[in-house]
């Protein structure tokens, strides 16, 4: 990764994915990007559509079991997508240039897809090389659900391994041992942050990576012995320190602060807003104190139909949030 790219997502048009049946804009900033709204709106379907154009085929990570599932499926006042389209203007800065591009990815349902930068029509190799000249290509592998992020540490510890390996696209476990060491100051610094009492190591037992936490006294304890919301805490600040390795400019966070207390939720403000000095930030919350700190606002709600889009967005301050009730 270069030290001078500075890349970010500017704006995001979906139209026939998922749960958007029409075309639907919205756009963000650098920084803390806040989407909120009541649950089963179509919120966590714009992190699909970003991770969908960014590349993603893995449909089991686009919450899909079915490709069909990608394409709005049509209700009495709509009729199905015949065409799924997600396009994202992205800001560059990369050295001594400059600039704005649009990368637009459209899926058939005859199973054809076609992919383009601006306006003109590229093959998926050439999509591809552009997103890694962007550094947009681990954006997809930066990305943590509410339902996942305890999962890293809900396996044993070999299994945690294969799965530090696959994020890294590493089959080396030397390699994979190395990476994740040198995370471990950008981990401790995390944990520092979210948890001060909390003293957190990573240890190589028997050539299996463990993760031993102290809390001021002389017992250490493996993570899978620590609270749900301790649990929650930890795996935060660990997958941040794997995903500071990968060296995306992009975050996308879906609901992960529900498990924390009140006290760790006011430590979660100072990690997030400490992250978004140097990374864009796109998170779906429900959480005010996470609000408060945003951006951007973008408020999704649902049709009679089922049907989503944007109600409201706002560029954040203080005469706004007073104005703020969780949709």
């Amino acid at each position: 990764m270069l030290n001078n790219r500075s890349v970010y997502i500017e704006d995001v048009i979906i139209e026939g994915f998922k749960s958007f049946s029409e075309e639907t804009h919205m756009s963000f900033k650098k920084g803390i990007n806040v989407i909120i709204g009541n649950n089963g709106v179509g919120k966590s379907n714009i992190l699909d559509a970003i991770a969908w154009c960014l590349g993603e085929n893995d449909l089991y990570k686009l919450r899909c079991y079915y490709a069909d599932e990608i394409f709005f499926a049509g209700n009495r006042q709509y009729p199905p997508a015949k065409t799924a389209a997600v396009t994202l203007k992205v800001n560059y800065s990369i050295g001594e240039t400059k600039g704005t591009l649009n990368l637009t990815r459209k899926a058939y349902l005859s199973g054809e897809e076609s992919y383009f930068i601006d306006s003109a029509q590229v093959s998926r190799a050439e999509y591809e090389e552009k997103l890694d000249v962007l550094g947009l290509n681990n954006v997809i592998k930066s990305i943590i659900r509410q339902e996942q992020i305890n999962d890293i540490f809900s396996l044993p510890a070999e299994k945690r391994f294969d799965m530090i390996s696959d994020l890294f696209g590493i089959s080396d476990r030397e390699e994979v041992t190395r990476m994740v060491t040198s995370s471990k100051s950008t981990f401790v610094n995390y944990m520092t942050t979210l948890v001060p009492r909390f003293n957190p190591d990573i240890v190589n037992e028997n050539g299996i990576l463990e993760i031993l936490i102290s809390t001021g006294s002389n017992t250490r304890r493996h993570i899978h012995q620590l609270s749900g919301g301790e649990k929650s805490i930890v795996s935060l600040a660990f997958k941040a320190s794997l995903f500071d390795q990968l060296g995306s400019t992009i975050y996308l966070f879906d609901e992960v602060e529900p498990s924390l207390d009140y006290v760790n939720h006011k430590s979660i403000q100072v990690f997030l807003k400490d992250i978004s000095k140097n990374k864009q930030l796109i998170i779906i919350t429900h959480l005010r104190a996470t609000v408060e700190m945003a951006d951007t606002l973008h408020g999704v709600r649902a049709r009679p139909d089922g049907s989503s889009f944007m109600k409201f967005y706002f560029v954040m301050d203080k005469r706004l949030l007073r104005l703020y009730k969780c949709c």
